[in-house]
């Protein structure tokens, strides 16, 4: 029980932990790696209820999916690759989807490589089977062969998106242009569909909206 306990205790420092991502675009308070899992969490519920997936499993993968930033912090697609200049920066990350599939995979090898690392660290005096679980979970999340892990990916990207559109509420010369490209990419679950659909209408809306007043 004592490794239990520090192991809640180490898994609350998430909420210390800043999505950096969305801080190349200008935002300076962005939600934390728990507000991201937690709405996550919400959005597994809420939309996976047609009794396709395992609500118990999905949300597992979702609670674990992101656990490995608080030794890593907040592994973005740009760390070590952006230029210093701010300017050229943004350019970078505006282009970021653009980039050769080559270039992508590499990157994402070596954050995986990172972030599994640090799970494994953080699991250590775990007992066996809550570490086997624990780690299966964040590797199927990464493999998405299970039916759960996809909906919790594709989830991830549109809960990105969520905080994109508030971020855009707050300030209209925000661009949402490279989640929705990731969007585009990514979800053809029919529910996350649905909702995109109505996130870009509300955009859609309040642009209409402002370019009258």
């Amino acid at each position: 029980m004592k490794n239990i306990f520090n192991f809640l205790l180490e898994i609350g420092k998430l909420k210390d932990v800043r999505r950096k991502g969305i801080t190349f675009y200008g935002v300076k308070k962005p939600d934390s790696a728990t507000d991201h899992s937690f709405r996550m969490a919400w959005m597994i519920w809420l939309l996976g209820r047609d009794g396709k997936i395992n609500m118990e499993k999905a949300l597992k993968v979702a609670l674990v999916h992101d656990i490995c930033k608080i030794i890593t912090g907040d592994i973005t697609p740009y760390d070590g690759f952006l230029p210093k200049d701010r300017k050229e920066r943004n350019k970078l990350v505006k282009r970021w989807r653009r980039l050769s599939i080559k270039k992508k995979e590499e990157i994402y090898i070596n954050k995986f490589k990172k972030e599994y690392k640090a799970l494994r660290k953080m699991t250590s005096k775990l007992p066996k089977d809550l570490k086997r679980e624990i780690i299966n979970l964040w590797l199927s999340y990464h493999q998405m062969k299970s039916s759960e892990a996809r909906l919790v990916h594709q989830i991830d990207v549109t809960e990105n998106l969520l905080e994109a559109f508030e971020c855009w509420k707050k300030d209209k010369k925000f661009p949402t242009q490279p989640w929705w490209e990731h969007i585009d990419e990514v979800i053809d679950n029919p529910n996350l569909l649905k909702l995109s659909k109505e996130i870009e209408k509300e955009e859609l809306k309040k642009t209409r909206k402002k370019r009258k007043n």
